[in-house]
């Protein structure tokens, strides 16, 4: 460029410089502010001119200067409680599964107790769509997400989740199991009606829960015909279990017979189960015993809430345990006073069967420490409802079924995670139902932007231990 052109352009620039418009940051005890400002030439130095303020830097970010006369609610939803349940949710890989409206189901499960046809409008004012992406909130699409959870991608998910609990606790060689009874409704189920666990003579479907035993953890759901007995059940399961390397099983008394042991120990299973007292149980080894010999503190075992006296026996390649519980009998054989009724000789007695190396009172330590199974189905039928069901078509009921099961995976990873505030997870999500996403809108600047609203010191507690980060 020649030497003359080459000036013409500095100067140019120069010019353009010095009426260039830019922000800068202007210090002050109070803090820093952002202005906007314009520079000029005079008497040949270059100053500056505020145009206009726009607010104060914090934390290295700009916030916009906002008359608060200007600010508008735009909308406010439910935020929190569903930013902790969607954090569980990815870490468990369940935001993988295709339809989000059962994802939503889910959701719903854990959050609100209402009837299907009343969840739309509901959902509408929480995050639930926005972290699921959902743009339209539709009832018929919420009904017709029942029928799509395919028994190939429930067994997937739940193989998946079985990988993520496994970094919490060590299961792969034992679990609890147990079936539970639910009432439904709707005539393309041709089930004959029978009298369930609480008395009623209505429709039932079975379920058969399988989980870990420290934390609780599920792994295994199956649904049976509710006129299946339960010894027949437990074939099923333990097969199931098999497939997924399991070798070592805790079930309650009514799903084990002689038979079932003997079926057990073929497939190699270590046992230890409740068993019923049959005659031939009560004539060959319960009647034998010794009230002096069992009632001693040799004998004693102390539980969480009793205390409770044993003796063993040799039976079927493993060992009996008679177990007396001197609370109950005494307390049960007033429940039969008041009602004037005779009491069996044998009330206060129960039975556990184990072919295990452990000694007789760890195996009746860990058998009457499987109480997390029947915590886990309290669980699914009070906090999830999954009793009564309210839906009718069959695949309806499977469908709803297998929702209250992913919801149940959700609490259980919460409840560990939240192990070390002592609250669980039903608590937390009670507490984080009060935190709120609030969009707001500048109606001079048109605005818009959103705010977290905590209304606890708790709640960020609850969060940073799930894990949640979020904008306040």
């Amino acid at each position: 460029m020649p030497s003359k052109n080459r000036k013409v352009y500095i100067l140019v620039m120069y010019n353009l410089y010095i009426t260039m418009v830019f922000i800068r940051k202007i210090k002050k005890k109070s803090g820093t502010y952002l202005a906007e400002v314009e520079s000029y030439r005079k008497d040949g130095n270059v100053k500056q001119k505020v145009i206009k303020y726009l607010g104060k830097e914090i934390n290295g970010k700009p916030v916009k200067r906002i008359s608060s006369d200007s600010i508008k609610i735009k909308n406010v939803k439910r935020s929190l409680d569903v930013l902790a349940i969607d954090k569980i949710s990815n870490e468990l890989g369940l935001k993988d599964i295709s339809n989000e409206y059962v994802l939503a189901l889910v959701y719903s499960q854990l959050l609100e107790k209402r009837s299907i046809n009343k969840l739309a409008d509901w959902l509408r004012f929480t995050e639930i769509p926005d972290v699921l992406d959902i743009t339209d909130v539709s009832l018929k699409k919420l009904y017709e997400s029942l029928s799509e959870i395919e028994e190939d991608e429930f067994q997937e998910l739940n193989l998946d989740m079985m990988k993520v609990f496994k970094k919490y606790e060590d299961f792969s060689k034992a679990a609890i199991i147990d079936v539970t009874d639910t009432y439904f409704e709707g005539a393309s189920q041709k089930i004959k009606k029978r009298k369930g666990k609480e008395g009623k003579v209505r429709k039932l479907l079975q379920i058969g829960l399988g989980v870990t035993f420290d934390q609780g953890f599920p792994i295994l759901q199956k649904q049976y015909h509710g006129n299946l007995s339960q010894i027949n059940i437990l074939k099923d399961m333990v097969l199931t279990l098999k497939d997924l390397d399991m070798d070592s099983i805790i079930v309650d008394r009514g799903m084990t017979t002689p038979e079932n042991i003997g079926t057990l120990q073929k497939l190699k299973y270590t046992l230890i189960a409740g068993l019923k007292k049959s005659n031939n149980l009560k004539e060959n080894y319960l009647k034998k015993i010794n009230r002096e010999e069992i009632y001693t503190l040799a004998n004693r075992v102390k539980l969480k809430n009793t205390e409770v006296f044993i003796q063993s026996f040799k039976y079927l390649g493993g060992q009996l345990i008679a177990i007396y519980n001197p609370a109950y009998e005494v307390l049960k054989k007033q429940i039969n006073f008041n009602k004037e009724k005779e009491s069996d000789s044998l009330i206060g007695y129960s039975l556990i069967y184990h072919n295990t190396k452990y000694p007789a009172k760890d195996i009746v330590k860990k058998y009457f420490d499987k109480d997390i199974v029947e915590r886990a189905f309290k669980q699914m039928k009070g906090i999830l409802n999954l009793r009564p069901i309210r839906v009718w078509l069959k695949d309806h009921v499977e469908g709803h079924v297998r929702i209250c099961y992913l919801a149940y995976a959700i609490l259980s990873l919460m409840n560990y995670k939240l192990r070390k505030l002592d609250i669980s997870a039903i608590e937390a999500l009670d507490n984080l139902k009060q935190g709120y996403k609030v969009e707001l809108f500048d109606t001079t600047n048109k605005h818009s932007w959103d705010l977290t609203v905590e209304l606890e010191p708790k709640q960020r507690k609850i969060l940073k231990a799930i894990g949640v980060m979020y904008k306040n």
